[in-house]
């Protein structure tokens, strides 16, 4: 087998027998700049060393075109420099050199700490050498690293990244304090935000510090931060203001039954077939509105001895479970398979940029309560709350409620040891606990269906 040449490095090309490396100038600073191309010769014949100096020419060039741009901030200069220490270092020890004959960059790095102090403070000097030396991070530098290891749907993922860059934007360089991290916290419920003019609600505020404790924790983990420093992120106290505490006009509530029955009555006088089987099959199961979306048509066994359905994707680990199918829906199911007309219980679905199949029949959910005056604390994940609701006043075991609507369990012996409660146990809770008017109709008799 003919040996494979190695491919040149972006931006080096080879003259003769002699390798240079070449950036071509973006037109909107070529004036600025002169030119409309940079060149240079690595006055080398030997690949490996043409893409280190190359990759040290292009680096300067790019730094030149965002100085002409005006767009470079200190810190994106000063993670450059860190790049050209770091590799000046590294080739100092390969080389085996006395300790007394340092790396020149020493004394250039010097020359421009001297220029950032006489220019801008020794505060902004000192900031520049920790991050160049390692002493502290550019917050945002492993935001990616960090995004790659989470196992969240997209929409979530999207939040948690947005949360995190608002925080290093607060916060340009890690480590921080305690103390300035306390005082952000508090900042971010007493002073409007940009975006709302109002500041954020307490729980708000306290997933935006979570989340950034995670991403911090992370740093730690990994070594981009000092180990054995604490995560001042970890543990920070929000306020509750004290005095009389007022309703909390963003907690999600239940939908009561006759409210259930409204919207099912609403749905068929609508003519929104699809939209009434996503209700009828959250109402009966307290299943997410994404994991019904994705519900696989081989995923349902309604053959079995306690006919079932298993949820595949999920926002977590626990909400991978298998849910008994209640009864009075099973007729529901069984049309609804042998109408699919692909892999999905909802073949009508599609998905949008957030890799979600439930965007649209959310906003149609939306639509119709809207209309029918229920307000923002009742949405369609209140139907979990429903099933909870219902579960708990039918004397239904936490742990059986916990495992049908997937969420975890908190208890170490439960949580952790336990396999889980039995397919009897939960069909036993689904049976006896969810109920409503409307089952006086069978399913395939109600208004909707009626039309077709």
């Amino acid at each position: 087998m003919a040996r494979q040449a190695r491919s040149k490095p972006k931006g080096i090309a080879l003259r003769g027998t002699i390798y240079h490396a070449r950036l071509t100038i973006p037109k909107d600073v070529r004036d600025t700049i002169g030119m409309i191309e940079f060149t240079q010769s690595l006055e080398t014949s030997d690949l490996k060393v043409a893409a280190a100096r190359g990759e040290a020419c292009i680096r300067d060039w790019k730094r030149q075109i965002s100085d002409a741009r005006g767009t470079q901030s200190p810190i994106s200069e000063a993670i450059l420099w860190k790049a050209e220490f770091d590799k000046s270092n590294e080739k100092h020890l390969s080389n085996n050199i006395s300790d007394d004959d340092y790396p020149a960059i020493h004394d250039v790095l010097s020359d421009k700490l001297e220029q950032i102090e006489a220019t801008e403070g020794y505060k902004a000097a000192k900031s520049f050498s920790d991050i160049v030396q390692g002493i502290s991070l550019a917050s945002d530098t492993f935001i990616k690293d960090y995004m790659a290891t989470r196992t969240v749907v997209s929409r979530s993922a999207q939040q948690e990244e947005t949360r995190i860059k608002y925080g290093t934007t607060t916060f340009p360089t890690f480590p921080v304090e305690k103390q300035e991290v306390n005082r952000w916290a508090l900042s971010l419920i007493q002073e409007p935000t940009a975006s709302t003019g109002k500041p954020y609600a307490r729980e708000t505020a306290k997933s935006i510090i979570n989340t950034l404790a995670k991403y911090y924790q992370f740093l730690l983990d990994m070594g981009h931060l000092n180990p054995k420093l604490s995560n001042p992120f970890k543990d920070v106290s929000i306020p509750t203001g004290g005095g009389k505490k007022e309703l909390n006009k963003t907690k999600r509530l239940p939908w009561k039954r006759h409210q259930v029955n409204h919207l099912v009555e609403e749905c068929g006088k609508k003519g929104d077939r699809e939209l009434l089987e996503i209700i009828l099959l959250a109402a009966h199961t307290g299943a997410r509105v994404e994991e019904l979306a994705t519900l696989l048509v081989s995923s349902i066994h309604l053959n079995a001895t306690i006919p079932y359905f298993r949820i595949t994707k999920s926002k977590s680990e626990a909400g991978l479970r298998e849910v008994p199918i209640h009864p009075y829906i099973h007729p529901l199911l069984e049309d609804m398979v042998k109408r699919s007309t692909n892999k999905y219980l909802f073949s009508n679905l599609t998905r949008t940029g957030h890799n979600e199949r439930s965007s649209a029949i959310s906003k149609r959910f939306s639509r119709l309560k809207s209309k029918l005056a229920y307000g923002p604390n009742q949405v369609f994940h209140s139907f979990r709350h429903t099933a909870m609701t219902m579960f708990e006043q039918a004397g239904v075991s936490e742990n059986v409620a916990m495992d049908i609507v997937g969420h975890e369990k908190p208890n170490l012996t439960f949580g952790h040891y336990s396999g889980g409660t039995s397919m009897e146990q939960k069909y036993e809770a689904i049976c006896n606990g969810i109920s409503y008017a409307f089952h006086t109709i069978s399913v395939l008799e109600l208004e909707l269906y009626s039309k077709d």
